[in-house]
């Protein structure tokens, strides 16, 4: 280490302090200044320095290869191979370099497994490597996003084993070793998410376009439930990440289908009744196979899992680049702390987090410490503390980023939302009220905009990946002391934990992490305070309010339980049926046809065919603060959901009440009917294809009796004739399960039922 800085001492300058304290005890380091910001290739000075740190490790990578074409490769090269590849791939990302980011990850991939000695170098892989080194600096002069062509092309010759491509003039000899800089890697900006259309009617007159090919899927019900499958193209891995993520989501299934398989073994023996001895023999020993099963499965699914857990340092490594950039352009002396960064989390979700991290990081420096003279002012030290710390427990990742500045002036953030007007200046403005302002809209107090700060997105950009994660994101700001601003979500992305609980006569999960407390209401300690009740939590009492109501739904039943949930405002407490308990669930997300609500976030698998909607717990939290004097059914139009399938029939049921609509469901033709025939049903939505009578016929006896009664039908397997059918029935809208328009099917009903709306009134005119 010590030789490292001595040499680095000769090239940079140093006013960086990083303590870095992982499991294994305190090591403290210097970086050297490499500078980071948005469109980075476009500064001067950034770009040189980026061109030098090419020129200087690139021609490393040229000589590791030729080392293995040679025959001459040993460890001390192939490490510095690693350190070289790493930080190439760091460092171009964060200046916008994809292409050579990319090269350098696989480049590093590779290297790192022959060090490990799970990839075998050869002459051949070695001419390869050649190449894709060779045409690393020359990209330099390329397009940052796409690189050239040669390069395109080499790293397709590594990854795919393609035909080598000519290797350009060598590069410049490579620097002794003992001048190798051991910098860290450095964020890259991700891709700002794409908006999908706006909701469009598939309304049936005639016009209608073409609906999408359908590839029916069982465990996505038709097409309702979205892949998991969320990977990552740009980063490179020695498996395939799509496969991969599928494999871990199907254990999980299978292992839950095994337990539900389990539960049922007892009810099977106490229904015995006739040899109860040879019943219960063989009810012992589908339990022993059914155990084993659950073993196996279990630890295929834990070993799934751990191929795609990587180190957090493969985040906080970039850290300091982008401090030390960020320290300079404001004029700041930041000291850092970077603590316990050696536990693994899921890939995707590191990959998922860059944004929000990067954000908050951002935010420390530009809008939290102060700078030199103000600290010295107010009696602190004139080097302010970034303080980064991480940890996992049952699952979730905790992390914190912290910094000892100026704190959060609600005053100026109130002044701010009375100038734009967010806020009433006549009224009382709670905090609770300025919390909500900071996460979910556009508001800042930089009197400027720059290339950091001052559009008042980072909030906002965080609280939205955060949710986007199922997770949580929590403020704690102290004036003139500092803040500190904790994400928690998964640990991994496929397989979570989630509180089941019941409510309004349906199971409904929440993310584990979002969930701060749960007791039984007869053992909580209440007070009434003007008609409502309130609990006594924590240092302060908390509104009880309604997860039925909050869940968009009408609340029918007694409630035995509460559930004190995460939100950006502070905490909300929920009253339920009752809680079923914590469970390890296979999630996936909404169909784009069912979805569109920021409260439901997706389904939980639980095993056996049953299913639990997953819904964001900050959105609930505000939905009950809305919510407090209760939802009636009198006030929403009543929508009857009818399919065969349960799991179908709670997530359509589940959409269409976040989408402001009461709903009753039926699972079959003869259900349906009879609610149809008991009245105050002011829309339909029916699948096609269910046992027995299918959709079709229920439209056509429902249309014998009511003309104007909006019709949506649902198909996953539907063929074009099958639609004409539904069209001569006399359907208004049909949809196929896995269209792709976001939250159509709710945007639908709505106009269907205000066209209806208006044909009643002209009719009464």
């Amino acid at each position: 280490m010590l030789a490292n800085y001595t040499a680095w001492r000769r090239r940079r300058a140093f006013d960086l302090l990083v303590l870095k304290k992982p499991s294994a005890g305190v090591e403290t380091y210097l970086v050297p200044s490499i500078g980071v910001c948005v469109d980075w290739n476009q500064d001067d000075e950034l770009q040189a320095i980026f061109r030098t740190e090419m020129e200087e490790r690139a021609p490393h990578l040229v000589a590791g290869a030729q080392a293995m074409i040679d025959g001459t490769l040993s460890a001390e090269i192939t490490e510095q191979c690693v350190r070289e590849a790493h930080t190439i791939k760091g460092t171009a990302k964060v200046m916008g370099y994809d292409l050579i980011g990319d090269a350098g990850g696989r480049l590093e991939t590779d290297w790192r497994a022959i060090a490990d000695h799970t990839l075998e170098p050869s002459a051949e892989l070695g001419r390869r490597f050649l190449a894709l080194s060779s045409h690393l600096l020359p990209a330099v002069d390329g397009d940052p996003q796409q690189g050239t062509p040669e390069l395109s092309d080499a790293l397709r010759a590594v990854i795919h084993g393609e035909e080598v491509p000519p290797i350009p003039e060598p590069a410049s000899a490579p620097a002794p070793p003992e001048a190798i800089s051991m910098a860290p890697e450095l964020p890259g900006p991700e891709p700002e998410p794409v908006e999908a259309d706006g909701p469009s009617l598939i309304v049936i007159d005639g016009s209608g376009g073409e609906r999408p090919s359908v590839n029916p899927n069982v465990g996505n019900l038709g097409g309702l439930l979205a892949s998991s499958e969320n990977f990552s193209a740009g980063e490179t891995t020695g498996v395939d990440t799509a496969k991969l993520y599928r494999l871990i989501n199907r254990v999980a299934e299978l292992r839950l289908d095994a337990e539900a398989l389990a539960g049922t073994i007892e009810a099977l023996r106490m229904a015995a009744t006739a040899s109860p001895s040879e019943v219960a023999a063989l009810a012992s020993r589908w339990e022993t196979a059914v155990a084993d099963i659950g073993e196996a499965v279990t630890e295929i699914q834990n070993q799934a899992v751990t191929l795609v857990a990587v180190p957090l340092s493969t985040v906080t490594s970039t850290v300091p680049g982008l401090v030390r950039f960020l320290a300079r352009k404001t004029g700041r002396e930041v000291r850092l702390e970077i603590i316990d960064d050696d536990i693994e989390v899921d890939l995707q979700i590191l990959e998922n987090l860059g944004n929000a991290f990067r954000n908050l990081v951002v935010n420390s420096i530009e809008h939290g410490i102060e700078n030199p003279e103000e600290r010295v002012a107010a009696g602190k030290s004139a080097t302010g503390t970034l303080r980064i710390s991480a940890e996992v427990e049952d699952g979730r990742l905790s992390l914190s980023v912290s910094d000892d500045g100026r704190g959060m002036n609600w005053e100026l953030l109130k002044q701010t939302a009375i100038e734009n007007r967010l806020v009433d200046q006549a009224g009382e403005i709670t905090e609770e009220q300025l919390r909500r302002l900071l996460f979910e809209t556009g508001i800042s107090t930089s009197p400027t905009h720059s290339e950091l700060s001052g559009s008042g997105q980072g909030f906002n950009a965080v609280a939205r990946l955060v949710r986007e994660m199922r997770g949580t994101v929590r403020l704690q700001t102290e004036p003139g002391a500092g803040t500190t601003v904790t994400i928690t979500v998964p640990a991994f992305q496929s397989l979570q934990r989630a509180l089941i609980v019941e409510a309004a006569g349906r199971r409904w999960g929440l993310a584990e992490p979002a969930v701060l407390d749960r007791f039984a209401l007869i053992d909580a300690d209440r007070v009434t305070v003007a008609g409502s009740q309130e609990v006594v939590w924590g240092d302060g009492m908390l509104p009880i309010g309604s997860f039925a109501n909050a869940a968009g739904l009408p609340d029918t039943e007694a409630h035995r339980d509460v559930v004190v949930v995460s939100t950006q405002t502070g905490p909300a407490a929920l009253a339920v049926t009752s809680i079923v308990g914590v469970r390890e669930v296979a999630t996936k997300s909404l169909g784009p046809l069912v979805s569109g609500t920021d409260l439901i976030t997706g389904a939980a698998l639980l095993g056996g065919g049953e299913l639990a909607l997953m819904l964001d717990a900050n959105a609930l939290g505000e939905s009950s603060r809305k919510s407090r004097g209760g939802v009636s059914p009198d006030e929403l139009a009543r929508v009857l959901v009818v399919d065969d399938s349960p799991g179908v029939r709670q997530i359509v049921a589940g959409a269409l009440a976040a989408g402001g609509f009461d709903t009753v469901v039926a699972g079959s033709a003869e259900e349906a009917l009879e609610v149809v025939s008991g009245g105050g049903v002011d829309a339909i939505v029916v699948d096609y294809s269910m046992p027995g009578s299918d959709g079709i016929s229920v439209v056509e006896r429902v249309r014998a009796r009511s003309t104007t009664l909006p019709i949506v039908m649902m198909s996953a397997v539907a063929e074009r004739a099958d639609q004409d059918r539904a069209k001569a029935a006399g359907v208004d809208a049909y949809f196929d399960k896995s269209d792709f328009r976001e939250g159509a099917l709710v945007s639908t009903l709505h106009s269907l039922l205000e066209r209806a709306d208006r044909g009643r009134e002209a009719h009464a005119q």
